[in-house]
């Protein structure tokens, strides 16, 4: 008996050793399998548009909704985390389609439910951006990258783009970005492309899986679909193509010809001068291609806003916040001066006013039309990310959409035009991005300021800021080395003077020193000495500062364009590009 016990003993201790990187393994699967979390009770607006859901139940696992049903419908995981949002208000989470990504930007979306961005004008450090948040070595929203923007002019950085000499330059970088969308998953074009040019990046974008979308410029928006171009980012060209008079829209192209010419109240201002007439026809031309339409109202239009006055009152509280102190003093500046909107005078004021008017209304015909609106607010410009995606929505609602179609501009249609099938909505098998208001934003689009919870691939967020946050991987700032180097102007304002009339210019730009001289159509005009805060300094930008002149009214004595430079003196230095500046009556 002993005997037979022992051997049964040994037996079995053979078995046990056999099986037990079996069972351990088994054990192990068992303590990898993905938390559970269910979002009980809530009013669940999926994104696809329809009846809201009462007593939502969401079942999430891992990073994925598992499923979707109402209370009492289904039971639960054993063992999941159980979230009540009763009386509370479910959506997915928001995308930001329009993002110029810098260092300090992550906690900023996401405390504020922008669980993806888009960056429209990526290099390889936004490449390592991307791929630290997807791998979890850094915090922020999920990133989609554009191929680095294709021009046919030279930007003031170089390592920012390369200027096309030709439709096969730009067929060739298309082709040097890949196939698919794992890097890149827009193509963008960038102001001034000729229609051979913007047709081959179309073209060679949609060979390798991509839309593309387009800032235009030199072409109008009626071009651009023809061309193949899938959105425009900035309601770009829109303008462009419906100016009748020929005038007009030759000053809007020397204009749009900086670039960035959207940031500033003239561009909204020549959007006074749309030809009702055209308006239709040109809607009719954008839907029948299924060009979406990507407006950033936060920024480009925002000198026209109702609430412009309480959208800086926010903006100034919120940079007070000791824990937002890590926002760079010049974004601080840019985004809480609105001088360029203060130096118009009433004349102006209410042209920019006509030209927001026939904005709103294209977008709202456009939308009823059967148009895509995406929604994006150019954060890094001139607004606060995250927060300037909520006031987008708003200002889409205060242009003639509903909240339902303002948050699928968000939402759903964002994440069609990235062809991402996996976002969007809340819908079992996608990934798990929602967001939670304490109010209804369908009675009111505002309630996206309520914001709960946020929770991102599954997880539930900390959407607090924090004074301690950095970037893992910020980059060095790049030396500028040079005594007197060629000067490079970005912007000069006002843009837009009477004739006769003196007028104090500010010029904005690069490379300015103290002996730089600024000259309209050649002659030289008094010039002060550069001043010395920075307007703008990032990783990846150039140092903007600025020069004053002024302009005397007798030199101003025609109606008309005329060519503003500023020059460095020699050896190094040299003469600027130049910007236009315009005499009206």
């Amino acid at each position: 008996m002993i005997i037979m016990e022992r051997s049964a003993y040994y037996f079995l201790t053979f078995v046990i050793f056999l099986l037990f990187p079996m069972i351990t393994a088994s054990a192990a699967a068992q303590g990898e399998q993905p938390a559970t979390v269910v979002i009980e009770g809530g009013t669940l607006i999926d994104g696809n548009g329809g009846t809201p859901v009462q007593d939502a139940v969401i079942v999430i696992r891992g990073n994925k909704f598992e499923a979707v049903s109402r209370k009492g419908q289904a039971s639960y995981p054993a063992g999941a985390q159980v979230i009540s949002a009763a009386g509370k208000f479910v959506l997915p989470g928001l995308t930001d389609m329009h993002v110029h990504w810098e260092h300090w930007m992550p906690e900023l979306f996401l405390a504020h439910g922008v669980t993806s961005a888009v960056d429209l004008a990526a290099r390889d450090w936004q490449l390592n951006q991307k791929k630290a948040i997807a791998e979890g070595r850094m915090t922020g929203p999920r990133l989609f990258l554009t191929t680095p923007p294709l021009t046919g002019r030279l930007l003031w950085d170089m390592s920012f783009t390369r200027p096309l000499e030709s439709a096969q330059m730009a067929r060739k970088l298309i082709q040097d970005a890949g196939p698919g969308r794992e890097n890149y998953a827009v193509a963008k074009a960038y102001t001034e492309l000729t229609a051979e040019q913007l047709q081959a990046i179309a073209e060679e974008s949609h060979k390798a899986g991509r839309n593309v979308i387009a800032h235009l410029g030199s072409l109008d928006a009626r071009q651009a679909a023809e061309l193949g171009v899938d959105a425009i980012a900035h309601a770009s060209g829109v303008a462009l193509a419906t100016i009748s008079d020929p005038v007009k829209a030759g000053e809007l192209q020397a204009f749009v010809r900086l670039g960035i010419s959207v940031d500033f109240p003239l561009y909204l201002m020549y959007h006074a001068f749309m030809d009702p007439s055209k308006v239709d026809a040109l809607i009719a031309l954008l839907v029948q291609k299924r060009v979406r339409i990507e407006p950033d109202l936060i920024n480009t239009a925002r000198w026209g806003a109702k609430r412009r006055a309480e959208f800086l009152a926010e903006d100034t509280k919120l940079l007070q916040d000791p824990n937002l102190q890590y926002v760079p003093a010049d974004v601080r500046e840019k985004i809480l001066s609105y001088r360029p909107f203060e130096q118009l005078d009433s004349q102006q004021r209410a042209q920019l006013q006509r030209g927001y008017e026939n904005l709103q209304s294209f977008l709202r015909k456009f939308v009823q039309a059967g148009g895509t609106m995406l929604a994006g607010c150019d954060a890094a410009s001139f607004v606060l990310p995250g927060i300037c995606l909520h006031r987008e929505l708003e200002l889409l609602v205060e242009a003639g959409l509903t909240p339902m179609q303002a948050i699928q501009a968000a939402t759903k249609n964002n994440a069609e035009f990235l062809q991402e099938r996996d976002m969007g909505t809340v819908e079992p098998g996608k990934l798990a991005d929602l967001i939670v208001l304490r109010e209804d934003p369908l009675a009111d689009i505002k309630n996206f300021k309520t914001i709960d919870m946020v929770i991102k691939d599954g997880k539930v967020l900390d959407t607090r800021y924090h004074a301690d946050f950095v970037n893992p991987l910020a980059e060095a700032r790049r030396p500028f080395d040079i005594s007197d180097p060629v000067p490079s102007v970005r912007a000069v304002f006002p843009m837009t003077a009477h004739q006769f009339h003196d007028v104090p210019l500010v010029i904005e730009g690069t490379n300015f020193v103290g002996d730089s001289v600024v000259e309209l159509d050649g002659v030289a005009v008094a010039t002060s000495p550069v001043k010395n805060t920075m307007l703008r300094e990032t990783a990846f930008n150039p140092i903007y500062t600025r020069l004053t002149a002024t302009i005397p009214g007798r030199v101003l004595n025609r109606i008309g364009d005329y060519k503003v430079v500023v020059k460095n003196p020699k050896p190094q230095g040299g003469t600027s590009n130049s910007v236009n500046f315009f005499v009206v009556q």
